[in-house]
């Protein structure tokens, strides 16, 4: 067998986790941590000033058939100009790069139309011209004239051509090389029809509600028709109801498809901040703040030093604790180090939006807490025939996936749970890349993670039971996933100590809790990764055979001697091809590894569909009702969706 190291990173390089102080936060301190913001936030840009403008060079086309990728180049301006309107400083500069940035999307309509580079910085680009254009709420006139008369025309060529009211018609030159317009109508699709993706849905129809806003009260475009007959007054008028019912719907059945995501999540919530700070619909300004409370309370109840643990999708590298949320929580909670002031970021740092006390505090007492379930229901079954971009379209009735976490001041173990259903059921945006596993206290990239072998994206690849501490997942064959090889088990080579091999169990030792893991039937052995942060693989003599992960508290028992006595005295036991397993806990599982069935807990199968939307001892929503209570000791804060 090959021995577990453990490696020890480089902080300059890697980073490691500020630990969070335990314990119940009173309201002056909490008070503190809030006020403290600004400071936070000002230092972000303290770090640009006197910085030149280094600007990132246009890539070469990410496939075939497609323009140079401007995504980079593009974030180098907007992050520079950005700073420099916030500092006052290097005005002119900042101009010229606005200028060229707009006269690029403006000479070349594919570039423009390009789903990878075009959007991707409009929040922050928006806030720019609300801060510091001719009406800024800021410093009106640091954006020139000439460049905001450059921007607007950039807004008004692609808002023509992408947004519509009614029946959309889509661009056939080709469409894969090119972003598809989008409809504002929600009465029929209730909002479930997404366009490409989740985090590109939110950001696109967000930027032309912005757009909108601006060209409408621009006497150059008001009166201007777009490319379905309206006009920008009409398009921010259908586009603000849309953007209400897209929120209360979220608010109601489960929030986000790309589940817990941390990269894609950021993405999404920069065009709802954007609702936030510049709807002049009150109501819309309402709900965007509630559905940034909701997402923001779902993350606290399930995160350690600042890492979500818990069922994912969409996640492009479990085996790394570092995301975009996490670093938005340097400005909220003062979690992490210092962060400079770049793309999402700016729309956080410059947002009126406050975390509330109730939520910090939940985010804050790790250990004051305690030990708890987290069941959330989620969506992400398809419609028949449209679970592939760019054109999804969801179930609203049921949406097959319940979220699952048990968590701890030590550990959080949590999974999606499923049913076992061919890939074609779900919408791609939700059964790829879907993750789950155990984070542990004590280093950002503590974790162990079943992942299937792959050389790129994965669909449905897994499905499986859990409760509290004890896991049971299994790869799902060809034609229920797609791209999914062997199943392996990653163990983390910071914050886990040197593996112990007893009988058929692994056992390895966090900081502040121990746990184990097997393959139902067959071998295993182990090897190296060929790249990313340090760890080891342990792979299965059957790719196709369940694995057995068992995590406790070390408060739970003697020592780590006792536990591995504790478990190596439960096996699995089989009946054909159904698995009875009854974990530390108590809990009597059984799986039916031929898929025949849902998996039973104590002889009852999972429910996948209760009644409640959210349900932990923090978050309680019944489903669809629209009302969410978030609560921690005598704080409470109530979510109307409706």
């Amino acid at each position: 067998m090959a021995v577990l190291r453990t490696v020890v990173w480089v902080a300059a390089l890697f980073g490691f986790a500020r630990v969070l102080v335990p314990g119940q936060w009173d309201g002056a301190d909490l008070e503190d941590l809030r006020d403290g913001f600004e400071e936070r936030r000002d230092a972000g840009f303290e770090v640009w000033r006197g910085k030149p403008l280094e600007m990132a060079p246009k890539r070469e086309p990410l496939s075939a058939g497609r323009p140079i990728y401007t995504r980079h180049f593009s974030y180098s301006i907007i992050d520079f100009a950005m700073a420099a309107f916030w500092n006052g400083e290097q005005l002119e500069e900042a101009n010229e790069a606005l200028k060229k940035k707009a006269r690029l999307y403006i000479d070349d309509r594919d570039l423009r139309n390009d789903r990878d580079s075009f959007y991707w910085a409009a929040d922050v680009l928006c806030r720019i011209v609300e801060f510091f254009g001719r009406e800024g709420s800021i410093a009106p006139g640091r954006l020139s004239g000439e460049a905001e008369d450059e921007l607007l025309e950039m807004m008004w060529l692609y808002a023509k051509e992408h947004s519509y009211i009614g029946e959309v018609r889509w661009f056939t030159d080709p469409p894969p090389a090119i972003s598809q317009p989008i409809s504002a109508e929600w009465k029929e699709s209730g909002t479930w029809h997404v366009g490409e993706s989740e985090n590109h849905h939110v950001m696109k129809f967000s930027t032309l509600w912005h757009f909108s806003r601006f060209l409408d009260r621009n006497s150059d475009y008001g009166n201007r028709e777009y490319n379905d007959g309206h006009t920008a007054g009409e398009h921010h008028r259908a586009w603000t109801a849309y953007a209400k019912e897209y929120i209360r719907e979220r608010g109601r059945k489960g929030l986000f498809i790309e589940m817990a995501n941390g990269g894609y999540g950021a993405h999404t919530l920069k065009g709802i901040y954007n609702f936030y700070d510049f709807a002049g619909d009150p109501r819309l300004r309402e709900l965007a703040g509630k559905l940034i409370d909701l997402y923001y309370a779902s993350w606290a109840q399930e995160q350690i030093d600042g890492v979500r643990g818990g069922g994912q999708s969409r996640v492009g590298n479990f085996r790394s604790g570092m995301n975009a949320v996490r670093h938005i929580m340097w400005f909220y909670l003062e979690i992490g180090d210092r962060q400079e002031i770049v793309r999402e970021r700016a729309t956080v740092a410059t947002s009126d939006y406050r975390m509330p006390l109730v939520v910090m505090d939940l985010a804050r007492s790790i250990e004051d807490r305690g030990e708890y379930e987290v069941r959330e229901r989620r969506p992400g079954l398809a419609l028949d025939g449209y679970f592939g971009n760019p054109d999804y379209r969801l179930r609203r009735d049921f949406g097959g996936i319940l979220r699952y976490s048990y968590v701890t001041p030590d550990f959080i173990m949590g999974m999606p749970l499923v049913e076992a259903r061919p890939f074609e059921e779900w919408t791609l945006i939700s059964s790829q890349n879907r993750r789950h596993g155990v984070i542990f206290r004590g280093h950002v990239h503590a974790r162990l993670a079943p992942i299937c072998d792959a050389e790129g994206a994965t669909f449905n690849e897994q499905w499986g039971v859990q409760r509290k501490g004890t896991m049971i997942v299994q790869k799902l064959p060809e034609g229920y996933s797609r791209g999914a090889g062997d199943l392996q088990v990653w163990f983390s080579g910071p914050g886990l100590r040197d593996s112990v091999a007893r009988g058929d169990w692994v056992f390895v030792e966090a900081e502040g809790a121990y746990a184990a893991v097997r393959p139902a039937r067959g071998g295993h052995g182990w090897k190296d990764p060929e790249s990313g942060p340090p760890g080891v693989w342990m792979t299965l003599d059957d790719g196709r055979s369940p694995v057995i992960i068992e995590v406790a508290r070390k408060t739970d028992f003697e020592n780590f001697e006792a536990f591995q006595e504790q478990v190596g005295q439960r096996a699995p036991q089989w009946r054909q091809d159904v698995l009875v397993f009854t974990g530390l806990n108590g809990d009597t599982f059984t799986f039916y590894a031929d898929r025949s069935a849902l998996p039973e807990i104590n002889g009852e199968p999972i429910d996948l569909a209760p009644e409640q939307a959210f349900d932990s001892p923090f978050v309680r929503s019944d489903w669809n009702s629209g009302i969410v209570t978030i609560r921690k000791g005598d704080r409470e804060r109530r979510l109307d969706f409706n």
